[in-house]
C-alpha cells in the first residue's frame, strides 16, 4: 500500500526515488518494468542487528499421539491430531514406503494442523517465537523453497457399511498431492481452493487407514526486504505476487516480514464425510426485501445436488428455516448433477412478514437465521448442509457512464430480472478525473436493476453502500492479514471482530483476501462488519497472476462457499488496480453467474473512489479535512505506537531503548511516512528519555491522528464523503505502525482515538475553524439536544463556553456553531464538546488540547502535578461499571484503565472499556463499562495515565 501509482512515468520516479531512501539496488529493479522484488538477499551490512541474542528452545520430543475424530456433525469429523510433518528429504530418507504402517516417523514432528509448516516448527521447539525481536531473522528461507509431508493414521466410524466415505479438505498452501493408503486421491492447487475425494473404495473399514499429502510451497517464493535502520522500509512484496492464489504478503510487505515458509502448509482443517449416494452442493440463499416496506421479505433457495452413483437415485431435499420445512423430490441418473430451487412462489413460507433483519454495527441488529439442507435417499440421510444467512438487502450507489452520459445511479442487484451476466463494464471504463475512473455499462447487461439518482447529490461520483435500503456511512480497517503465522481459529480472531464491533466500526477490507476463511465471515456476520472482500492480486506496479486458469478456479470456489454470509458487502478483483483484461473478463462473468445478490467492483483506488493514502503523519492534521477528506477511501493511516507493556511482549529489555534496528524490523518506518514530523510530534511533551516515555508521550499523537482521519470523514458526512477504512486497523504481527489495537488485544491510543471518532452520536471540533458539529449514524432522530464546549486551562479554571440547544437528524452531520476566538488564552488548554439530550443524561464528551501555537506549549503539560484516582466498580443489569473519579483539584490526564492479576500484576487481555486516555477535571467522576471473559476471574481493574495512577 505505500507504493501507489497510476501512470508508467509515475511508477518508475517514485520506485527511483524510493530506492534512494531505502539503499535497494539498481539492478533490482528497471524502470518501466512491474516490480518483481529482489534478486538478491541484501549484504550483510543492510540487516538487521540487535543487542539481545536470537532466543532459543529446546526440541520437543516426538510423541505417538493418537488420531481424533472431532464430531462436526452427523455424519462429518474434523481429523484431529495424530498429524506428523517432515521435509520431503526425511520421509523418502528411509528404505520403506512412506505408505508402509511400519515405516517408521521418529525423526518427523508432531505436525499441528490446521495450521503451516512454520507452526508446526515453532511449536515443536526448532524455531523460536518469530515475532519476538529479530528471531525472525534467525530462520532459514529455505522452509519457502522445500517440500513437507504430512502424515496420519485413522480408523473410521462403525456400522458405516452401505455409505460413501469422502475426505475433504478445506486448504491447503500451495499444492499437494494426496494419497490414501498408497494410492493417490488426486491433488490441489491454490491456497484458497478445497478438495474433496471419494474414498469409498479405498478406506479400509476395519483396520488403519494411512492419509498422506505431500505440500508444496509456491513455486516463485522470491526474497524478503529485511527491515533495519540503514535498509529502512524497502519496496512491498515481489515475484511472489505470480502465484496467486495464495497468501502474497508473506514474501514481506511493509507491514508484515518475509514468513520463511510462505504460510506453506494444510492451513485449514481436514475432514472426514459419511454420507448416502447423494451430496448436497453450496447452495445460493438470496433474500429480497420488498423496500421500501421492511415488513415483508422473500426468500428463495438454490441448491446443487448430484449423484456419486453410477445409478439412478430418486430422492428429497428438505429445507428447515425455524418452523419452515418445505421439501422437493427429484430423479438424478448415474453422475447427474441437478439445481433444484425453493421459491418464493412455490412455497408460501418463504414470504416472510416481519423479518428480523441483519444490520451491521451501529444500524440495528445482525439478526441471523439457521437454514437446514437434507437430502434423504433410499429412505435415509444421504447428506445434511447447515449455515446461517442474514435476511439483508444489499445496494450500491455509484455514478456509471452510459452511452457517453455521466449518472449517479443505485444499483439493486436482486433487482436485475436476467441475472447471470455482468452490469458493469470495468475494461472500457472512463476517466472522469485523474485519478477516478467511472464503469460503462456491460454489453447486453440488463439494467433493470439499475434506477437513476439524483445528478444533484453533493457525494457526486463516489461509491456509497445501502443495506435495507438505508446509506450506511462506512468506517472501519483494513486486515492485510489475520495472523502472520495464519492461527486463525475462532477463538483467536472473536477478540479482534469484538474490539471492532466495541469501535464502532461496521466494516472490514480483507485486503487482497489475506483474510479468507469461514470463521472470518461468521464472526462478521454475528458482529455486524460489512466485508469488502478483495481476491489475490496487489497493486497494478507489481507483476500479475501466471495462471489465470488457476485464479479463476479459486475464486470461484471462495465465492460458491462464501457467498451466504450477509456481511460479505463488496467483490473486488485486485488491490488499486484492474485486474488484467483477460482475466478481469473470466471473473467478472464468474461473479455475474455464481453471485448475482452483491456488487462487482472493478478495483479498490481509482474506481468511484477518492484515491487512497495517505498511510503517515500528518503535521498539520488539518489536511485531512480540507484536502483528503473525500468519497470512499479504502486506505488511510498513520503511526501507532504499541503501549509499553506490549513493547515489552515483542522486544528484549537490551533492544528497547533506543530506537534501533528492532524497532524497524517492527514497522517503524524511520525513512518513510513522515517519520520525523512525528518525532517532532511526540517531543512536543519534551524529549522522550525511555522505551515507556515515548509509549506514554506517543499515546497523545497516535489518538489525535486517529481521531483527525475519522473526524475529518465525519465533517463532510453524505456532502462529500461516504466511507474511510482505515490502512489498518488490525495488526499481522507486533507493529508500530497501521493498527488501532495491537496484536494482543491490547488497545492503545490509536483505538481510542477512533472508537471515540465513530461514537453512533458524537460532538467533534473540525479543522481548520474548530467549527462544532453533531455527527448522528444511528437511525434514530434526537430532539433538543444540548451541544457545549468549555475552555479549560491546566488549574482547571473555565475560560469559555458556549452552549445551544438543536436537533441532530438520523443519519446526517448537523453544524452547530463555530467558537469565538478568544483572547489571552494560555499557551495550553482543554477544549471540551459535551453533547446532552433533552433529559440532560451525557450522551457524547469529546476532549481536544489546544495550544497558542507555540511549539513549546504542550510541554506545560509536564507541569501538572501528580495525582491519584479513585476506582470503584458497580454491577448493574448484567453489567460491570468502573467508576473513575478524580478527588483532587488537579487535571488528571488521559487515564486508561487496565485489568490485571491479582497477584502477578500482569495486565490481562482482552479486556473491553468502552473508554480510555481520558481526562478527568478536577472533581469529575466518569462511568466506564467493562466486559471481560467469563475466564478471567482472579483479577482488580488499575488506573494509569500522564500524571495519574489508581490506588
Amino acid at each position: 500500500m505505500f507504493n501507489k501509482r497510476h501512470s508508467k512515468f509515475y511508477v518508475s520516479l517514485m520506485i527511483l526515488m524510493l530506492m534512494s531512501l531505502v539503499q535497494i539496488n539498481a539492478q533490482d529493479f528497471i524502470p518501466g518494468q512491474l516490480w518483481t522484488g529482489l534478486k538478491q538477499p541484501q549484504p550483510q551490512s543492510e540487516l538487521p542487528k540487535g543487542k539481545a541474542p536470537f532466543q532459543t528452545l529446546e526440541r520437543v520430543a516426538k510423541r505417538n499421539i493418537p488420531t481424533a475424530l472431532v464430531p462436526v456433525q452427523s455424519g462429518e469429523w474434523i481429523i484431529s491430531d495424530g498429524w506428523e510433518m517432515t521435509d520431503g528429504k526425511t520421509a523418502m530418507a528411509s528404505n520403506k514406503s512412506i505408505f508402509d504402517p511400519q515405516y517408521s516417523t521418529s525423526a518427523w514432528y508432531n505436525a499441528t494442523v490446521p495450521g503451516t509448516v512454520l507452526i508446526t516448527l515453532v511449536n515443536q521447539g526448532v524455531y523460536a517465537d518469530p515475532y519476538f525481536g529479530l528471531n525472525n531473522m534467525n530462520i532459514p528461507e529455505s522452509l519457502s523453497r522445500t517440500d513437507w509431508w504430512y502424515r496420519c493414521k485413522f480408523t473410521v466410524p462403525k456400522d458405516i457399511e452401505g455409505n460413501q466415505l469422502r475426505l475433504l479438505f478445506n486448504g491447503i498452501n500451495y499444492k499437494a498431492d494426496i494419497y490414501l493408503n498408497g494410492k493417490s486421491l488426486g491433488d490441489m492447487k491454490g491456497a484458497f481452493i478445497r478438495g474433496e475425494f471419494n474414498i469409498t473404495d479405498l478406506v479400509n473399514k476395519n483396520g488403519e487407514n494411512i492419509l498422506a499429502v505431500h505440500v508444496f510451497p509456491p513455486h516463485n517464493p522470491g526474497i524478503p526486504h529485511e527491515q533495519s535502520m540503514i535498509a529502512g522500509q524497502g519496496l512491498n512484496g515481489g515475484v511472489l505476487s505470480t502465484d496467486g492464489p495464495t497468501f502474497i504478503s508473506s514474501i514481506g510487505w511493509d507491514w508484515i516480514p518475509g514468513i520463511r515458509d510462505r504460510n506453506t502448509g494444510i492451513w485449514q482443517d481436514v475432514r472426514l464425510k459419511v454420507g448416502g449416494d447423494i451430496i448436497i452442493g453450496d447452495p445460493l440463499v438470496t433474500t429480497d426485501i420488498l423496500l421500501p416496506d421492511t415488513t415483508q421479505a422473500k426468500i428463495s433457495i438454490k441448491n446443487i445436488v448430484r449423484n456419486i452413483t453410477s445409478k439412478t437415485v430418486n430422492g428429497t431435499l428438505t429445507a428447515k428455516i425455524e418452523n419452515i420445512n418445505i421439501s422437493l423430490p427429484f430423479t438424478l441418473a448415474a453422475n447427474e448433477e441437478k439445481e433444484i430451487t425453493f421459491t418464493p412462489e412455490q412455497f408460501k413460507e418463504l414470504n416472510i412478514k416481519n423479518p428480523r433483519l441483519w444490520w451491521p454495527n451501529g444500524y440495528g441488529r445482525p439478526e441471523l437465521y439457521n437454514l437446514e439442507l437434507t437430502v434423504q435417499a433410499n429412505n435415509k440421510v444421504s447428506d445434511t448442509k447447515f449455515l446461517k444467512f442474514g435476511i439483508r438487502e444489499m445496494s450500491y450507489e455509484l455514478m456509471v457512464n452510459d452511452n457517453s452520459q455521466n449518472k449517479r445511479v443505485l444499483y439493486t442487484p436482486n433487482e436485475t430480472v436476467n441475472k447471470g451476466k455482468p452490469v458493469f463494464d470495468y475494461i472500457n471504463r472512463v476517466a472522469f478525473t485523474k485519478d477516478n475512473n467511472l464503469p460503462t455499462i456491460a454489453k447486453d447487461a440488463d439494467t433493470s436493476g439499475l434506477q437513476p439518482l439524483s445528478s444533484d447529490d453533493p457525494v457526486g461520483p463516489f461509491f456509497a453502500i445501502r443495506v435495507n435500503g438505508v446509506r450506511i456511512f462506512c468506517r472501519g480497517g483494513n486486515w492485510g492479514m489475520d495472523d502472520g503465522m495464519k492461527r486463525v481459529s475462532r477463538e483467536r480472531l472473536e477478540p479482534y471482530i469484538r474490539l471492532h464491533k466495541d469501535a464502532n466500526f461496521n466494516i472490514i477490507r480483507n485486503w487482497t483476501g489475506e483474510t479468507t476463511e469461514e470463521d472470518f465471515y461468521a464472526l462478521c456476520d454475528e458482529y455486524g462488519m460489512l466485508v469488502w472482500n478483495d481476491f489475490w492480486i496487489t497493486t497494478d506496479d507489481t507483476v500479475e497472476p501466471s495462471d489465470f486458469p488457476l485464479f479463476v478456479k479459486n475464486a470461484t470456489d471462495a465465492v460458491r462457499r462464501f457467498r451466504n454470509h450477509p456481511s460479505i458487502a463488496v467483490w473486488c478483483p485486485r488491490n488499486e488496480g484492474f485486474a488484467p483484461k483477460q482475466l478481469e473478463e473470466s471473473i467478472s462473468a464468474m461473479m455475474a453467474k455464481e453471485d448475482p445478490t452483491r456488487h462487482y467492483h472493478g478495483q479498490s483506488r481509482f474506481l468511484n473512489m477518492g484515491t487512497s493514502g495517505p498511510w503517515g503523519y500528518f503535521k498539520d492534521p488539518s489536511k485531512y479535512y480540507t484536502e483528503n477528506a473525500k468519497g470512499f477511501n479504502t486506505e488511510m493511516g498513520s503511526y501507532a505506537i504499541p503501549t509499553a507493556n506490549t513493547i515489552r511482549k515483542f522486544i528484549a529489555p537490551e533492544d528497547q531503548w533506543p530506537i534501533n534496528d528492532v524497532w524497524a524490523y517492527h514497522d517503524l518506518h524511520h525513512t518513510t511516512q513522515n517519520f520525523g514530523d512525528f518525532i517532532n510530534a511526540v517531543d512536543r511533551y519534551g524529549k522522550a528519555e525511555s522505551m515507556e516515555d515515548f509509549s506514554r508521550k506517543s499515546q497523545f499523537v497516535t489518538y489525535d491522528a486517529w481521531r483527525n482521519m475519522l473526524e475529518a470523514w465525519n465533517s463532510k458526512m453524505w456532502n462529500n464523503t461516504t466511507g474511510l477504512i482505515l490502512w489498518m486497523s488490525h495488526p499481522a504481527w507486533p507493529s508500530m505502525i497501521w493498527q488501532t489495537y495491537t496484536y494482543d488485544y491490547e488497545t492503545p491510543g490509536s483505538y481510542f482515538g477512533a472508537k471515540k471518532a465513530c461514537e453512533p452520536i458524537h460532538i467533534q471540533m473540525n479543522l481548520p475553524e474548530n467549527d462544532v458539529m453533531i455527527i448522528n449514524t444511528t437511525l434514530n432522530d434526537y430532539k433538543s439536544v444540548t451541544a457545549g464546549l468549555r475552555f479549560i486551562d491546566l488549574q482547571g479554571k473555565e475560560l469559555y463556553k458556549k452552549n445551544i440547544k438543536l436537533d441532530a437528524k438520523a443519519n446526517s452531520a448537523t453544524k452547530c456553531f463555530v467558537p469565538e476566538k478568544g483572547n489571552n488564552l494560555p499557551q495550553l488548554y482543554l477544549a471540551r464538546l459535551e453533547l446532552k439530550d433533552a433529559k440532560g443524561k451525557v450522551l457524547s464528551i469529546n476532549d481536544y488540547w489546544m495550544t497558542n501555537g507555540d511549539k513549546k506549549s504542550y510541554e506545560a503539560i509536564n507541569t501538572l502535578p501528580s495525582t491519584t484516582v479513585i476506582i470503584k466498580t458497580i454491577s448493574s443489569k448484567g453489567k460491570t461499571w468502573v467508576e473513575v473519579s478524580n478527588p483532587s483539584k488537579t487535571l488528571a490526564v488521559a487515564v486508561k484503565l487496565n485489568v490485571v492479576d491479582k497477584n502477578s500484576k500482569e495486565i490481562l487481555l482482552p479486556a473491553y472499556f468502552s473508554d480510555g486516555y481520558i481526562n478527568l477535571l478536577g472533581g469529575e467522576k466518569r462511568l466506564v463499562e467493562l466486559d471481560i471473559p467469563k475466564s478471567i476471574t482472579n483479577y482488580n481493574i488499575v488506573a494509569e495515565g500522564y500524571n495519574t495512577k489508581s490506588k
